[in-house]
């Protein structure tokens, strides 16, 4: 696919399983020059002032525990890091955005101009890739950034750790993969009581199901190399109780249904004119 052979790994990422043909013409659909793209952003790279940490999450689907990850850009956010996170707009992803702000809609936004303003970004996609077209998108769409250093895959996929080593070297980010359990389930997206999960006063039920969000978002911070696991896990735990993520997602939501109401005013003008 590519003329510069070192870039040609990326394709082989995942196991026995390359780019296919919906991908390409998703691709030839989203960028010019793909390649001109990553080698650009290779370059500038080493001289971004800007630190933006990328997190691609393959779809969750509805009662997976994967659903946790959904925090981890509020999570790492309130650490004062700049994040990206991009995931297929599933109805478990929605069910929880959508009492905050209307998730589902497009969004005609600079991302830069969010990250600038809140350090975050979520990034939903349409569901017309399949897993594994899925995730070599996102990856590609993280390396086209010259801001991005660090790359988080939330995957069940199983992955190629040779080719991780080679792409990380040949673009200078650090990949991070976090696995993924389909089989480990949670209750169902749209039966969770967000006022109990974000907030302090919380039952049997979810003191267990935030202690096991925090252990699975623990591993993102782990790959800091600054806290121990069980710090890691105590963090985010806390974070769950003092109401942290919340104020997060609030500002966010806040932020976002304003510019969608923005853009709909704009539309609503330009129709009567």
């Amino acid at each position: 696919m590519f003329v510069t052979e070192k870039m040609n790994a990326i394709s082989r990422l995942i196991e026995q399983q390359g780019f296919s043909e919906r991908l390409h013409k998703k691709l030839e659909q989203h960028y010019v020059n793909l390649e001109a793209t990553l080698l650009r952003a290779k370059v500038l790279r080493e001289f971004s002032t800007s630190k933006v940490h990328y997190i691609a999450q393959s779809a969750i689907q509805e009662q997976q525990s994967s659903l946790a990850f959904l925090f981890a850009p509020f999570i790492l956010a309130n650490l004062n890091q700049s994040v990206i996170y991009h995931s297929p707009a599933t109805p478990s992803v929605l069910n929880v955005l959508n009492r905050y702000y209307q998730a589902e809609q497009k969004q005609n936004l600079k991302i830069d101009d969010v990250l600038s303003a809140l350090n975050l970004y979520l990034d939903l996609d349409e569901n017309e890739l399949d897993e594994v077209e899925f995730l070599y998108f996102s990856l590609l769409k993280a390396l086209c950034r010259a801001d991005v250093t660090q790359i988080f895959l939330i995957t069940a996929l199983k992955l190629d750790i040779a080719i991780i080593a080679e792409i990380e070297q040949f673009f200078r980010v650090v990949i991070h993969v976090i696995g993924t359990d389909p089989q480990d389930k949670i209750i169902a997206a749209d039966d969770v009581n967000m006022r109990k999960l974000l907030f302090k006063n919380k039952d049997d039920q979810y003191v267990a199901l935030c202690g096991k969000f925090a252990t699975l978002n623990a591993q993102l911070l782990l790959c800091y190399g600054s806290y121990n696991r069980a710090q890691a896990t105590h963090l985010v735990d806390d974070m769950f109780y003092a109401e942290h993520i919340y104020e997060k997602l609030s500002v966010y939501a806040e932020y976002m249904q304003t510019r969608l109401q923005h853009q709909a005013s704009l539309k609503h003008v330009q129709f009567l004119a």
